[in-house]
């Protein structure tokens, strides 16, 4: 079972700083089985062939896909953050806005979606 994002400690308190999508990148390649490489031709982060991340065309902002638990909490908790366009809706996959994403922030959704990246995608629950 993953932690709730809430459980993080001060994580709504830490300082906002730019995270760059390099910075994503240096950390993905921390976790076991992740690979960097393309997906829908943009570059991304994926562990063996499933998906986690990815750069969006803007380069200011990157696609991370997470269980729904902290999808929920994360959309919530951190607007100024994290948002959907109706590309994304009904599935467990979040905006992140680099400019607004601090490290600690950034480790943690990185973590998620390593672990739910072997998971089969599912869409919304009802």
């Amino acid at each position: 079972m993953l932690t709730n994002i809430r459980a993080i400690p001060n994580c709504s308190q830490s300082k906002i700083g730019f995270v760059t999508y390099e910075e994503i990148v240096r950390i993905g390649l921390e976790f076991p089985d992740v690979v960097h490489t393309l997906a829908w031709g943009t570059p991304a982060l994926k562990r063996k062939k499933a998906f986690m991340i990815s750069l969006k065309e803007d380069g200011e902002s990157i696609v991370v896909r997470l269980d729904w638990d902290n999808h929920d909490c994360l959309l919530a908790d951190h607007p100024d953050v994290f948002f959907k366009t109706p590309h994304y809706d009904g599935y467990n996959a979040l905006l992140v806005r680099l400019n607004d994403l601090n490290d600690d922030l950034a480790r943690k959704i990185i973590e998620y979606s390593w672990l739910e990246a072997p998971r089969k995608q599912v869409k919304c629950p009802t």
